[in-house]
């Protein structure tokens, strides 16, 4: 028996007592009425049935009230015990077994089941060691398709170290991913953003995409891709600082998307135009930390010496996508 149970079957002991005790000590104690006024003992055993009455309903409410709360425990447990099974599953898929070295498909089933069981931070901790590593038959141990699935569903966790991880692994394999291609980025930050993101994670990620674009091939659609998330992250963070560095990145790029016939981008069910971006543009403004406008500006001007080679529109597949950004 829980204390809370022990609690509650002493309180009732001692109600139930107390009110067993009182009609006695009504009628024989030094408050006794005369034995031949019936209609005053009449109205105390009525008093003290009435009070019983009460004292047993208040009872029982309390009983269903723990019973309640116990089953309520029950289930969460049961629940926490079947994510825990289902994640330990999830596991074996990932882990290499006695036939050879685990297959793909069946590692990104483990990793991706992890996440829909919220265990993204083991998800995108499993994914530090998996991602950059080649099979003996030289294909990929994961593929990027599946990486950034894994590191979307780690920034829209709600834990703090999660987020961080997997901004760190976006930026480090950034420069092999193609900032035309939707499924090379998270749609966590994709024309949107979290602005509860711890300020590192928020660093990595605008230092990912930008180092993903200038790693692209340099055309219209990539321009446009880069313009339609930093305006996102422009749009929706708060911080002054943030915007600042954002708009001091956005200010290059605007510049060139100027040079093109285009002057309206698709922003998911919204459309960001130029005059949008030179607002964001406008707002560009030095760090007070020296160190972070330093990196700000190296950020800016590596998309100053790419975006000018952005001529052509792209032709690869996936194309008509990058028209919305």
């Amino acid at each position: 028996m829980s204390g809370d149970s022990k609690k509650l079957a002493v309180a009732s002991l001692g109600v139930l007592t107390f009110f067993a005790v009182l009609p006695a000590a009504l009628l024989l104690g030094p408050f006794s009425f005369g034995r031949g006024n019936t209609s005053r003992l009449a109205a105390i055993l009525t008093f003290v049935g009435v009070l019983v009455t009460a004292s047993v309903s208040l009872i029982g409410l309390m009983l269903n009230r723990q019973t309640e709360r116990r089953l309520t425990q029950e289930q969460a447990d049961q629940q926490r015990q079947l994510r825990l099974d289902a994640a330990m599953r999830a596991g074996q898929l990932i882990s290499p077994t006695e036939s050879g070295p685990v297959h793909p498909a069946a590692m990104a089933s483990g990793l991706l089941a992890l996440t829909k069981l919220d265990y993204a931070d083991l998800a995108v901790a499993l994914l530090v060691d998996l991602w950059p590593e080649d099979g003996e038959d030289g294909r990929k141990r994961i593929s990027d398709e599946t990486a950034i699935l894994v590191i979307d569903a780690a920034l829209r966790s709600t834990s703090l170290n999660a987020q961080l991880v997997a901004a760190e692994l976006l930026c480090r394999h950034a420069g092999g991913l193609s900032v035309c291609q939707s499924l090379h980025w998270p749609s966590a930050v994709d024309g949107s953003w979290n602005p509860t993101f711890k300020p590192k994670t928020k660093l990595l990620i605008v230092e990912a995409l930008v180092r993903m674009a200038t790693a692209s091939e340099p055309n219209e659609g990539a321009l446009r891709s880069v313009a339609v998330r930093l305006y996102g992250i422009w749009r929706d963070d708060p911080e002054e600082r943030v915007r600042g560095c954002i708009g001091k990145l956005i200010k290059v790029v605007f510049d060139r998307l100027c040079q093109f016939r285009h002057k309206e981008l698709v922003h998911g069910s919204q459309m960001v135009t130029l005059s949008d971006l030179e607002r964001a543009a406008e707002s560009a403004a030095e760090n007070p930390d020296s160190y972070l406008n330093d990196l700000s500006d190296n950020l800016a001007n590596q998309l100053k010496e790419w975006a000018p080679a952005c001529r052509t529109q792209p032709s690869a597949t996936g194309a008509l996508a990058t028209a919305a950004g």
